[in-house]
């Protein structure tokens, strides 16, 4: 038996255990503490599902425009999207922002940390019409604040380095 072994003992930031394993959907695992991840529906579907104990289940999974992996939606998730924009219509939401985040959850019997959205919706670009995602250790919502304070509107990343660029310009005409 040959055993092929990854070093990850060279890491700078904290793994949970369940990375290791590689999963093909989003789970709370995939989070730093405290973090928020802001993302855009690109598709809902439905699928059939294999548990790590094998047994497989007809799902809910939404995919992102960014690249994350595919999230199991629960009801709780679902509804959450229903009310943030008034549709029920699962045909209706790609194309529609959400913040995930993690939460503390009773689940069968115990506490634990689940996948959630929040029930605001995300910051957008008012240059591109995009979602404002965090960057370089800013959160979304630190991007947000710091991009109206200094160009007096609401800027993504990319727009926001686009806007720096045409005042570095202007700086050196």
């Amino acid at each position: 038996m040959i055993c092929v072994c990854r070093d990850i003992s060279r890491r700078n930031k904290k793994m949970h255990w369940k990375k290791l394993f590689n999963p093909n959907y989003l789970g709370a695992y995939a989070f730093e503490t405290g973090e928020e991840k802001p993302v855009t529906i690109s598709s809902i579907k439905e699928e059939e599902v294999t548990s790590t104990e094998g047994k497989k289940e007809n799902c809910l999974v939404c995919t992102f425009k960014e690249p994350e992996k595919p999230l199991i939606l629960n009801k709780t998730n679902c509804k959450t999207i229903e009310k943030l924009y008034n549709e029920p219509d699962i045909d209706q939401w790609p194309g529609k922002g959400i913040i995930l985040y993690v939460a503390k959850v009773k689940a069968f019997g115990e506490l634990t940390d689940a996948v959630r959205i929040r029930s605001v919706k995300p910051f957008l670009c008012s240059a591109c019409g995009g979602i404002i995602t965090g960057c370089k250790n800013k959160t979304h919502a630190e991007i947000y604040e710091l991009t109206r304070k200094k160009y007096g509107k609401a800027l993504c990343p990319a727009c926001a380095t686009k806007a720096a660029q045409k005042e570095e310009k202007k700086d050196t005409h």
